[in-house]
């Protein structure tokens, strides 16, 4: 009979921050081994609070992400930074991801509005690791070695842990790291649970992260997704929604010539919804416009689902 106790069960919340583009939905993603968090190259396409559970055998995380750290200009950019401080106060510990890549000098990577969210997070108070991402394209990897000495200089975190979110390069670290910063504590998700979202506001981001995609930077931040019709039927799934947007000249690039943007969406929805779903969808998109809606405070948080 073994002497040894079995080992403490952690539970709590990790707030992933950053700046735009840092790779904290592809972290999130890679964490939780699901496409919870939409992902594209455009800056500030996470708009909400999204929440991810990472199961481990003595411990379970909830993996918070964030939107992207800007100062606001638009209704949209100051929903984004609530969202943003909701999670700051819920979370037991933070992971403030910077990316690596590029020829800014450290002082440029941790100047404005990174040195902002840093006074953010100082006033809180909780734990912080600092994570450097997109390491897999920093090369040689000394290149690292000032960057790593002037955060734990200026930032003085925990930790600092080189990633990367799409290699999955120190990760598993990372969670090492932040496992024993959460409070001692019983499951509070079920084993199979992945998040706190329903499957309506997952689809909605999917085609969201399709019109963003095919659009790039052309109208992504004036468009929301509204679905209007869900229907379980025997062999697919049949989807209606709408894509709202705040301009008629937005219609026309989300329409394309002869109607081939639309479809265009409709074909990369389509296929990560099969995915999402674990069955065949039939998706019918079309575009509305609704002038104004991304200044106005309460339809902005109606449509956004916020």
């Amino acid at each position: 009979m073994s002497d040894v106790p079995p080992p403490v069960h952690r539970c709590g919340q990790a707030a992933i921050v950053g700046p735009p583009n840092a790779g904290k939905s592809t972290l999130l993603n890679r964490l939780v081994g699901e496409a919870l968090s939409i992902v594209t190259p455009v800056p500030q396409t996470t708009r909400h609070r999204i929440l991810g559970v990472l199961q481990r055998p003595a411990a379970q995380v909830a993996l918070v992400d964030t939107p992207g750290f800007h100062l606001p200009r638009t209704e949209m950019n100051r929903l984004m930074i609530e969202a943003l401080d909701a999670a700051l106060e819920t979370a037991d510990a933070f992971l403030l991801l910077i990316a690596a890549t590029g020829r800014r000098t450290p002082e440029e990577r941790f100047g404005p509005p990174v040195s902002q969210l840093v006074e953010r997070l100082r006033r809180v108070g909780k734990p912080t690791i600092l994570a450097l991402t997109k390491v897999d394209l920093v090369k040689p990897k000394e290149r690292l070695l000032p960057l790593i000495e002037y955060a734990a200089r200026k930032l003085d975190p925990l930790a600092v842990v080189p990633i990367s979110p799409l290699t999955g390069d120190g990760v598993d670290r990372l969670v090492d790291t932040l496992v024993p910063l959460l409070p001692a504590g019983p499951p509070l998700w079920a084993p199979d649970d992945l998040t706190d979202r329903p499957l309506r506001f997952l689809a909605a981001e999917r085609i969201r992260e399709a019109a963003t995609l095919e659009t790039r930077q052309e109208v992504p931040h004036g468009v929301a997704v509204v679905v209007e019709r869900w229907d379980e039927g025997e062999r697919a799934t049949a989807i209606a929604a709408a894509l709202v947007v705040d301009r008629a000249a937005h219609k026309r690039i989300l329409v394309g010539r002869a109607g081939t943007m639309i479809r265009d969406i409709g074909i990369r929805a389509r296929a990560s919804l099969a995915e999402l779903l674990g069955r065949p969808v039939r998706l019918d998109l079309f575009v509305q416009v609704e002038e104004g809606w991304t200044r106005n405070p309460a339809r902005v948080r109606e449509l956004t689902g916020e």
